[in-house]
């Protein structure tokens, strides 16, 4: 993890302190709302063997997301996920999470870590904090947010882990 308040436990952001679950966190509109440090969990999100199936015939055509037999093969005890599905789940959930946002735009998503399998029938979650928050000399009117994410399984094994960057809208001058 990145930022000084990140956790010490080999990057498990699962404290319980300080944790925000209330999904979805309408309070958070502006850059100003956010401070590092902060947790957030949220999501709820069942990988489902036909949509892993479609997202890996459209962009991710390995033989291990494509056929459960190849898979198992391989090691792995049935179908597992393409890592962009799960990246694609992440956008989802976070989305829905933080749909009060007034977010930007994002700069894009860093050390993305796929660290377990995801298998059908997985229920994934997200932990995500605040690693840093500065506002942005070159667009007052932004401030620049990075965000620690871990995506879980149902069983709190993490699978993926990346951060993620947002410009969100400052609060307007009173």
């Amino acid at each position: 993890m990145v930022g000084k308040n990140a956790a010490d436990n080999d990057g498990d952001l699962s404290m319980n302190d300080g944790l925000n679950d209330q999904a979805p966190f309408l309070d958070l509109i502006h850059f100003e709302d956010f401070a590092v440090g902060d947790r957030y969990a949220y999501g709820a999100h069942e990988m489902r063997r036909e949509d892993m199936l479609a997202f890996a015939r459209q962009f991710d055509p390995e033989p291990f997301h494509l056929d459960a037999e190849a898979a198992k093969a391989m090691g792995w005890p049935d179908l597992i996920a393409s890592g962009p599905h799960v990246c694609a789940v992440w956008r989802r959930l976070s989305k829905d999470a933080f749909a009060a946002a007034d977010a930007f735009v994002s700069p894009g998503w860093d050390e993305i870590r796929w660290r377990k399998p995801v298998l059908v029938g997985h229920v994934l979650n997200v932990l995500s904090q605040v690693s840093a928050a500065r506002p942005l000399r070159s667009r007052p009117e932004l401030g620049y947010i990075q965000f620690s994410n871990e995506i879980r399984n149902q069983h709190g094994e993490i699978t993926t882990t990346m951060m993620t960057s947002w410009f969100v809208h400052r609060r307007p001058a009173a």
